[in-house]
């Protein structure tokens, strides 16, 4: 399970907390679903010791990052507190999602959670997850 005090390493706003209560309940109910359906164990980072993907001495890369933030692109959904990295070593998070996909770039797994996630090809190790729809509004999207 991904706490907030896991996510927030650094200095938020109000409508930050907000947004990661929304997106951390939906991702940690995502994620147990995961566990319970293939008896996957919850995957810890060696480096952020948690949940989170992220380098050893990174800023904030899989979680929450400030606007000054030197990691991702300027406009990424980290930077709002609605996009997270589950650590995914052996992409079976992204190869169970991929069982829901459906033509169009749909997919019920992540409709029902309301979550949207990056192509795995981008995502090699992690999963990133959004509540931010992008503007493809496709569920798995390309960056």
């Amino acid at each position: 399970m991904i706490t907030r005090e896991q996510y927030f390493t650094k200095p938020r706003s109000e409508r930050q907390d907000k947004h990661a209560d929304e997106l951390l309940s939906k991702v940690n109910a995502l994620l147990a679903e995961f566990r319970q359906a293939t008896g996957e164990p919850e995957y810890i980072d060696p480096d952020t010791d948690c949940e989170i993907s992220g380098e050893q001495g990174g800023d904030g890369d899989g979680g929450f990052r400030t606007p000054g933030s030197i990691t991702g692109a300027l406009g990424s959904s980290h930077r709002q507190a609605q996009g997270v990295d589950p650590y995914d070593p052996k992409n079976k998070i992204d190869d169970w999602l991929d069982t829901f996909e459906t033509p169009g770039g749909g997919n019920t797994k992540l409709e029902e959670y309301d979550l949207y996630r990056e192509h795995p090809s981008a995502t090699r190790g992690w999963c990133h997850l959004t509540t931010r729809a992008p503007g493809s509004r496709k569920r798995t999207f390309y960056p």
